[in-house]
């Protein structure tokens, strides 16, 4: 298994029915066997090969990233990642993102994963929200996901719901004062 030193370049793709169906590089901050995070720069270019299923952010607006990046926190085996936003020019801190993705699977220049759509928000208060339910939904309907894989990812969903609850969150609160 390789690892990633700090400041490589690693490519996350989204790979759906065995195609990719979105690239993005990220910059990596820590890897170890326990947690890869990467970092989103503000600016970065977003691709979107063609696909049977049209990436939904595959518009000239969507075609980089806007506001001040995000870091992602990934665990292997954990079908979601950790994003942490900012927001204005002071870069405050605004929100964990709780994004329901397939497990990453390394690769030789990054990790493939495949979004779920459906996300929990954590606020620094630890008050959370559940987002995308619709969206999710609409994608089982049009056959993104089959149903044994959208009642895995439902599943996946009250798990962290359940942790959110509780407050046993697993990840160091101190990266929501990481700098790029």
């Amino acid at each position: 298994m390789r690892f990633f030193a700090p400041g490589d370049v690693a490519v996350r793709r989204e790979v759906l029915h065995g195609q990719v169906w979105s690239e993005m590089p990220t910059r990596v901050v820590a890897d170890s066997p326990d947690l890869l995070a990467v970092f989103v720069e503000p600016g970065t270019r977003l691709t979107y090969p063609p696909h049977e299923h049209p990436h939904p952010w595959d518009r000239p607006e969507r075609g980089f990233w806007r506001g001040n990046g995000k870091l992602m926190l990934h665990r292997p085996g954990d079908a979601y990642s950790v994003d942490l936003f900012w927001r204005g020019p002071d870069r405050v801190f605004s929100d964990y993102y709780l994004n329901l993705q397939a497990p990453f699977e390394r690769t030789a220049d990054g990790f493939d994963t495949l979004d779920h759509a459906l996300d929990c928000r954590m606020h620094p208060d630890g008050t959370w929200e559940q987002l995308d339910l619709d969206e999710f939904e609409r994608y089982v309907a049009m056959g993104k996901y089959s149903a044994d894989e959208a009642d895995a990812i439902r599943l996946e969903g009250k798990k962290i719901e359940a942790m959110l609850s509780s407050g046993t969150i697993w990840w160091d609160t101190a990266w929501a004062d990481w700098t790029p």
